[in-house]
């Protein structure tokens, strides 16, 4: 099977199948549409019927188990089966010339079994129509990514699309899926079974189809040469004398010969109704007739009565011939008469004995078989012999003499019209010199009238030619309208399919969005589940700055900072007895900071953990290490811290040039006495990332400010998350004077002047503790 046949059909919905013919059968029973296949070989079913197969024959699945594709269109298996079946090109067509909707009605009406195929020149993508006994069904795969159009819809494509399209003729092997119990020893049966579906199913491919085969399809014709004689020859035969005579103008120059005949007829008609009745009913009749038969007869009695008319016009008489056209008619003679007018006795014997040829030469009409066939194989012949009988009797008698010749000439074309058509045998033929010589008088009598026919005709063919024309120019420009409107199309579709792919895109985008948020929001629910409850929440840079830190004891009584200096109580003692409470410019009640309770979100914070180890640990860390003098003021200060105010300024004063000015300095930490005067200030660090030298100078710097404002001031600290870069450490060891390893008597000491200075304290934070790095203890 053809491989992209095979990806189309793949694609289709699956079921699986089992039990050969009986598993088969079940499907059918359902009105299957669509292909099966046991991994080998394929079949095509349509409405429960096998309609063909494909690398096996159908007695390989009597007992086969394998995959059943549903077909999202009855077209699909009925076009593949085809195609794998292959068939014969009967035509093909371009659709400018010939649209797909004129061979679409053509071939259903023919019940034509096969399909279309509209792939050649055409972009947009391949189109078909199949048929089975002239029902179509359509199918489109439009675009690169072959999308399926079905129905209506693919054919209405089709039908817009410019290209070649291939008419291909298939015999469908038809089928019903056969019992499996008697299918190995029914193959006979089955092939009289296949032969009579394939008859009903595929009708109309041998009768039917030969007349949708006889069809012309926009000027070009698709069918045989016995098909065209039998649907053309009688109809030619029906129309060709009395058309051309009654309408069209001679293309090959013979004018002026049919409107001769226009005219006798004309002026025939002027001869009274008696007259014509005697004629018609006294005219012998030959055994087999036709309607062309009666034309030429009509046209003779015409002729006749425009003889009798015109004689009576020259010799200014009636004559004889009025009364004896009744009793020469029911004798079997012709329709004239043969006595001379009432005036005619001065009138020469040769008008008599002419009369007599005329008369002579009506009586038997040219019934025979030869002429007939030569002006049924030259439609000119006819036309030659009355000119060449004009010429005979314009040389050899006189124009009054000789009028009844083209009646004659008349009779001898309709007769041979008729008797051509019914196959009948006539008389021997006659002489085309009398029958000219009639034809001549005839046309001699009435010039004016020839010529004014020919002048309407002509005026009425240049009206014709200037209404092909403006047609033909309407035709073109709606042609080139239709090539404007088609390129657009085109454009638009293109735009369309542009838009169409961003629209999935972005659908694909929004999708993935979709699934981004519904996950996120799930992830929000959970943790919003194991968030305490709370009404209100507070970023946490606010909570901190509107937090102070206070330093109170259970009992006044207990261990106190004073103790701890003094080496009364230990670390768990005062421990016990001191507590830090917290004052807030704001409600704490039911507040969320950064997803959990202020509480909570205040113990957890590095300015509350550095206020408990500057009060809890670090007396006993200096006393217990012997260096409460060389850290004397930063010792003896500690007893006096009362609070601690996070995010706090101190308020320093610059003098400069004799003048004093107040500046504010903040830090992340500023501990003070009961009077709120400063005791410590800090600088705190609980990113990832180590402290660097500009902030230990900036730190140097400030605490040198508020030590010359602020008597009591008495330490600065830098703390950190992380750790302190060699530049930090560099620029405390300048700050301090000496190096950190100095031999003076108080360590980590920025000497102001001889009574004024501060210690510089470095803390590290390590796992919730604190350490001082600097000075070393």
């Amino acid at each position: 099977m053809d491989a992209q046949r095979r990806e189309e059909i793949t694609g289709w919905d699956t079921r699986e199948f089992e039990g050969g013919f009986d598993g088969l059968r079940r499907f059918a029973d359902r009105g299957f549409s669509g292909a099966a296949t046991d991994g080998t070989g394929w079949l095509f079913m349509l409405e429960g019927r096998v309609v063909g197969t494909v690398d096996a024959t159908l007695d390989a699945f009597v007992d086969a188990a394998g995959t059943i594709y549903q077909a999202p269109h009855e077209a699909l298996p009925v076009l593949f089966a085809m195609q794998e079946r292959g068939g014969e090109q009967r035509a093909r067509y371009y659709t400018k010339d010939t649209p797909l909707s004129e061979a679409d009605d053509k071939l259903s009406q023919g019940g034509f079994t096969g399909y279309v195929e509209l792939a050649e020149n055409v972009l947009s993508g391949d189109y078909y129509v199949a048929y089975t006994a002239g029902e179509s069904m359509a199918a489109a795969f439009v675009g690169n990514s072959r999308r399926l159009e079905t129905g209506e819809d693919a054919f209405a494509l089709a039908n817009d699309e410019v290209g070649i399209y291939t008419v291909y003729e298939v015999d469908l092997d038809v089928r019903e899926i056969p019992e499996a119990a008697g299918a190995a020893g029914s193959n006979a049966e089955s092939e009289v079974d296949r032969s009579d579906d394939t008859g009903s199913a595929v009708g109309g491919v041998g009768t039917d189809g030969v007349e949708a085969e006889g069809e012309t399809v926009d000027g070009e014709e698709a069918v045989t040469v016995d098909d065209e004689e039998a649907v053309t020859v009688d109809d030619e035969e029906a129309v060709t004398v009395d058309d051309a005579k009654a309408v069209t103008v001679d293309e090959e120059g013979d004018t002026v010969d049919d409107e001769e005949g226009e005219t006798v007829d004309e002026e025939g008609d002027t001869v009274d109704d008696e007259s014509e009745g005697t004629d018609r009913e006294g005219r012998s009749r030959p055994a087999v007739g036709s309607d062309d038969t009666e034309t030429g007869r009509s046209d003779a009695v015409a002729a006749e009565r425009n003889a009798a008319t015109a004689e009576r016009n020259a010799t200014g008489q009636p004559t004889a011939q009025e009364s004896g056209t009744r009793t020469d008619s029911r004798t079997g003679t012709s329709a004239g008469s043969d006595r001379p007018s009432a005036g005619s006795d001065g009138a020469s014997e040769d008008v008599f004995s002419e009369e007599a040829q005329w008369r002579e030469t009506k009586s038997i009409p040219a019934l025979d078989p030869s002429e007939t066939s030569e002006r049924g194989e030259n439609p000119s012949s006819g036309r030659a012999n009355r000119r060449q009988g004009t010429a005979t009797g314009r040389t050899g008698r006189s124009p009054g003499a000789s009028s009844p010749s083209r009646t004659d000439g008349a009779v001898s074309e309709g007769s041979t019209s008729g008797e051509s058509s019914a196959g009948g045998s006539s008389p021997s033929p006659r002489s085309t010199e009398r029958a000219g010589s009639g034809r001549a008088a005839v046309s001699g009598r009435t010039p004016d009238g020839v010529r004014e026919r020919i002048e309407e005709l002509e005026s009425a063919l240049t009206t014709a030619e200037d209404a092909r024309e403006e047609v033909a120019a309407e035709r073109d420009r709606l042609e080139a309208q239709r090539d404007e409107l088609r390129e657009e199309l085109d454009g638009v579709t293109t735009e369309r399919d542009e838009i169409e792919a961003e629209r999935d895109r972005l659908e694909g985008e929004l999708e993935r969005l979709r699934s981004e948020a519904d996950r996120l929001r799930e992830q929000l629910d959970r943790a919003e589940s194991r968030l305490p409850d709370g009404d209100r929440s507070l970023p946490p840079v606010e909570a901190r700055a509107g937090t102070n830190l206070f330093i109170r004891y259970d009992s006044k009584g207990g261990a106190t900072l004073e103790d701890a200096h003094d080496g009364a109580v230990d670390r768990e003692e005062l421990r016990q007895n001191l507590r830090i409470e917290h004052h807030t410019s704001f409600e704490t009640e039911g507040l969320l900071v950064d997803g959990e309770p202020f509480e909570s979100f205040l113990r957890g914070t590095m300015e509350y953990g550095f206020t408990r180890w500057l009060v809890e640990e670090l007396p006993f860390e200096i006393g217990e290490t012997g260096n409460g003098s060389a850290l004397r003021e930063l010792y003896d200060a500690l007893p006096e811290i009362d609070r601690a105010e996070i995010g706090g300024s101190v308020s320093v004063v610059i003098r400069e040039n004799g003048e004093e000015t107040r500046e504010q300095r903040e830090f992340d930490l500023v501990l003070r006495d009961r009077m709120g005067n400063p005791l410590f200030v800090a600088e705190l660090n609980d990113s990832r990332a180590p402290t660097a030298g500009a902030t230990l100078e900036s730190l140097v710097a400030n605490g040198g400010v508020i030590a010359e404002s602020n008597e009591g001031f008495a330490a600065a600290f830098a703390v950190t998350a992380s750790f302190f870069e060699p530049d930090a450490l560099e620029a405390a060891s300048d700050a301090v004077g000496g190096g950190l390893f100095s031999r003076s008597k108080r360590k980590s000491f920025v000497k102001l002047s001889r009574k004024r200075g501060y210690h510089l304290c470095l803390v590290e934070s390590r796992e919730g503790g604190f350490h001082l790095t600097v000075p070393d203890l």
